[in-house]
C-alpha cells in the first residue's frame, strides 16, 4: 500500500522529482491558502444584488395543494320533475375504490366545465332503477343535472363539451324522485 501511494505521489516515476514540472499538485489546507486573486470583469457581468428587483421572493418550498372540485353530496335530495343524465356507474362490490373513481371522474368533468356530480345510490332513489326495475343499490353514479326535463339532461350529456371531456355513447336519463 505504501508503494502504491509513493507511486501515485511521484506520478509513476520512481526517481525523485527534479523540476517543478514533475511535482505532483500540492494540497494546501484552506486556512493557509493564499487569498484568491481579484476576479477580472467578464464581458457579461451579472447584475449586482442591489440592482435586482427587491420584490422577488425565492420559490416556495411548501407544496401547493389544489382543492378538489366539489362533486356534490353523497346522497343529494331530488324533487319530482328533476332529471339527471348518467355518465358512468361504479358498483361498490366490484373490488374497486368506487367512490374515489366516481369523484375523480366528476372532478375531471368539472375542471373541463361540465356540471358533473357523483353520488351513492343505495336504494333511496326510486326513479333510478336497474334492468329488473328495482332501485339501484351499492353504486356510485357520475351524473349531470339535475335539470327540468329528460331532454335537457340528454342534450347536456350529448353536448360536444361533455363528449370531449368524457365520451359516452349512452346517456340514460332518470327522474330520481319518481317512484
Amino acid at each position: 500500500m505504501v508503494a502504491t501511494f509513493a507511486f501515485i505521489l511521484t506520478n509513476g516515476n520512481s526517481s525523485p522529482p527534479t523540476s517543478e514540472a514533475n511535482l505532483p499538485p500540492a494540497v494546501v489546507p484552506e486556512s493557509s491558502a493564499p487569498s484568491a486573486p481579484a476576479e477580472q470583469p467578464s464581458a457579461n457581468p451579472a447584475p449586482a444584488a442591489s440592482t435586482g428587483k427587491a420584490d422577488r421572493q425565492p420559490p416556495s418550498t411548501e407544496p401547493t395543494t389544489v382543492a378538489a372540485p366539489n362533486t356534490g353530496q353523497q346522497s343529494p335530495a331530488f324533487k319530482r320533475g328533476q332529471w339527471i343524465a348518467v355518465l358512468d356507474t361504479y358498483p361498490t362490490d366490484a373490488g374497486l375504490e368506487a367512490d374515489q373513481l366516481a369523484k375523480e371522474l366528476a372532478g375531471k368533468l368539472i375542471k373541463a366545465g361540465v356540471p358533473a356530480r357523483a353520488m351513492l345510490a343505495d336504494g333511496q332513489y326510486p326513479g333510478i332503477t336497474n334492468s329488473t326495475l328495482e332501485p339501484v343499490t351499492g353504486t356510485w353514479i357520475v351524473y349531470l343535472g339535475p335539470v327540468t326535463s329528460a331532454e335537457i339532461a340528454l342534450t347536456t350529456c350529448q353536448s360536444p363539451k361533455t363528449q370531449r371531456a368524457y365520451a359516452s355513447l349512452a346517456c340514460p336519463t332518470y327522474e330520481p324522485a319518481a317512484g
